[in-house]
């Protein structure tokens, strides 16, 4: 270890702030992990922390009064720089007891020293793994240590995950190589839910939506949003869900506009045999508005006829289903089928040791849901809800974290465990976002604003450390 300064006045138990001698300026970054000899020569314990906010000062170049030396540099002079001082605050992890970590009770005694670790000391794996119940490791390491890895509480897998970062900082890349391994390693099956078909698909082995089959209340929910509630007719809808009871058969083997034109014509039968005029007349109209809106391009994506839960059953791991080519409410309408499934599955009691990975969670459970995504919202919480007591992982891939661009608040409240990359600006001052979740332990937004891509903040019940640290991994 290096002597790196000594602790500056006004520390507590929970922060403190290191001078450092002269020189250390020059070599000495934020996010490095350092030890405290609280006490210094009348030692009472070690504390670890993480520098963060850098500041340098110099009282001769106070703007705010007049002094020879800013007078002297308005000329071109160079100033003294005798009354220099650099420092960083430093966000405690905590104390060192019997080779653990734990909360630090102990205030921090002014003058201390402080000691930055050497690369083959890793403070990561002396300190702080052994604070985790079922301990594991993340293909990452500590930003600008590349053999210091990155331990992981495995115990809370289940407890629910989020990915948050600007378009283009690695969101996918993290999950893909450090994530997804990791569920693995720890015994979990995953499966990959690629909106768009082209951050997981062609990586793995994958199945396309349009191989599955899903079930006849996701079917009905699906044309009821296509139709406006079957044009808000009765009749219309009894005779839509008439037909689609054993929809599997109807379409096995077929063509999407033939199983369309069987349908419309099963409709108007269905309407024309009501007795009374008014009645039929009413319905017939509603039906002429139904498949106005309703086209054989619609049926296209409700042709699969592979059960969800052949689906689950398949033994490559990662399941990566691609979801390219269809629209949105034919993708939310698959992800109902799934859901219920694996809600049926944990509330009969199964423990599923399952990762299910959502790209792009906005769309399926937004700041404000409508149509389609209230009810896909309402699943995402109940399977957050009963996947901690059934070993059901669900990790959110998102731009942001709250407001417009983020994901709906209750969902969020699930997520016990959270990678934070580089911020995108609407995230930056909103509340709920990451300036709430990561200011208490020193990280600023405009630090955030600026993070590099592939670095990432984790924080939360997953990490032994009880403050965020700073993360990057290499793509092998």
């Amino acid at each position: 270890m290096r002597f790196i300064g000594r602790v500056a006045d006004e520390a507590t138990d929970t922060s403190a702030t290191v001078i450092l001698v002269k020189e250390a300026e020059k070599e000495v970054c934020s996010e490095e992990i350092v030890l405290i000899e609280n006490g210094g020569e009348k030692k009472i314990g070690s504390v670890i922390g993480v520098l963060r906010r850098g500041l340098g000062k110099n009282e001769l170049l106070n703007i705010s009064r007049y002094r020879p030396d800013i007078a002297y540099m308005k000329y071109g002079g160079e100033p003294s720089g005798s009354r220099e001082v650099f420092s960083f605050n430093i966000s405690i992890i905590g104390s060192v007891d019997e080779g653990k970590i734990r909360a630090n009770r102990r205030i921090i005694a002014p003058r201390s020293p402080v000691y930055l670790f050497d690369e083959n000391e890793n403070p990561l794996e002396k300190y702080i793994a052994p604070s985790a119940k079922r301990l594991g490791w993340l293909d990452a390491h500590l930003d600008g240590h590349p053999s210091w890895k990155v331990p992981a509480d495995a115990q809370y897998i289940p407890y629910h995950v989020g990915v948050f970062g600007a378009t283009g900082t690695g969101k996918s890349w993290f999950t893909r190589h450090v994530l997804i391994p990791f569920y693995m390693n720890n015994g979990y099956k995953v499966i990959v839910l690629d909106w768009s078909g082209e951050d997981y698909s062609p990586y793995f082995e994958s199945v396309h939506i349009s191989e599955i089959a899903q079930d006849e209340l996701s079917i009905m929910e699906y044309f009821s949003k296509i139709t406006e509630g079957f044009g808000r007719n009765d009749n219309v809808k009894d005779a839509f869900d008439e037909y689609v009871m054993g929809w599997e058969e109807k379409v096995r083997g077929r063509e999407p506009s033939s199983v369309y034109e069987e349908l419309k014509k099963f409709v108007y039968n269905h309407l024309e045999e009501i007795k009374r005029d008014d009645w039929r007349n009413s319905a017939l109209r509603a039906a002429n508005r139904v498949f106005r809106r309703l086209k054989p391009e619609h049926i296209t994506p409700l042709m699969g006829t592979m059960h969800v839960e052949k689906l689950i059953e398949r033994k490559e791991n990662p399941i990566v289903v691609d979801m390219s080519g269809f629209s949105s409410n034919s993708k939310l309408s698959f992800f109902l089928s799934l859901s219920s499934e694996l809600q049926r599955m944990m509330i009969g009691g199964m423990d599923l040791k399952m990762a299910l990975v959502i790209d792009e969670a906005p769309q399926y459970c937004p700041f404000k849901p409508e149509g389609m995504q209230i009810e896909t919202t309402e699943a995402i919480k109940n399977l957050a809800a009963l996947g901690r007591k059934h070993d059901l992982n669900l990790t959110l891939i998102a731009q942001g974290i709250a407001g417009e661009i983020g994901i709906n608040a209750a969902v969020r409240r699930n997520l016990n465990t959270n990678f934070y990359g580089r911020l995108h600006p609407l995230d930056a001052a909103g509340e709920g976002g990451a300036k709430d979740w990561l200011g208490p332990f020193g990280i600023t937004p405009e630090y955030l604003l600026n993070l590099e891509d592939g670095r990432f903040y984790f924080a939360g019940i997953m990490n032994p450390s009880p403050i965020p640290l700073l993360i990057t991994f290499e793509v092998r």
